[in-house]
């Protein structure tokens, strides 16, 4: 059975996608961004020197790369969402949640929709499943 009902829990470094149906059933997906608490990859150093000799100040090649990585990754959420979902809840810290919902109702393929966006902390699995399951309304599964 297909499951229609979706809810994105999502900062910059990670997603977790709650799929539910009618009956309550679920499943969860969990993506990874490369996103680092740094905007860099350990071990690895930034190219330019800014100063009295010009280059390009280090900061400007870290925001251009995490504006890079941020897209690469609502963009494989995206793939995940757009012929599955027909009703989506997103929550989560920040504003990754904003950037998404912007991103996901651009895109002319999205045949969803998004019924809220809203703020939440740090979450573990159950809790984000009980959230979702709340704000669709949907029962739990029989044991």
């Amino acid at each position: 059975m297909p499951k229609p009902y979706l809810g994105v829990w999502l900062d910059h470094r990670q997603a977790y996608l709650i799929w539910l149906d009618g009956n309550g059933e679920c499943g969860v997906e969990y993506r990874e961004g490369r996103y680092s608490q740094d905007g860099e990859k350990p071990g690895r150093a930034v190219a330019g020197r800014a100063g009295a000799f010009g280059g390009v100040a280090p900061h400007v090649h870290l925001e251009e790369k995490r504006h890079r990585e941020a897209k690469l990754f609502y963009e494989e959420i995206f793939r995940s969402v757009r012929s599955k979902a027909k009703h989506v809840y997103i929550f989560g810290p920040g504003q990754a949640r904003a950037e998404l919902h912007r991103r996901l109702t651009a895109h002319k393929d999205f045949g969803g929709h998004v019924h809220a966006v809203e703020s939440a902390g740090k979450m573990t699995r159950p809790q984000m499943v009980a959230r979702v399951r709340r704000f669709f309304k949907l029962p739990r599964p029989a044991a």
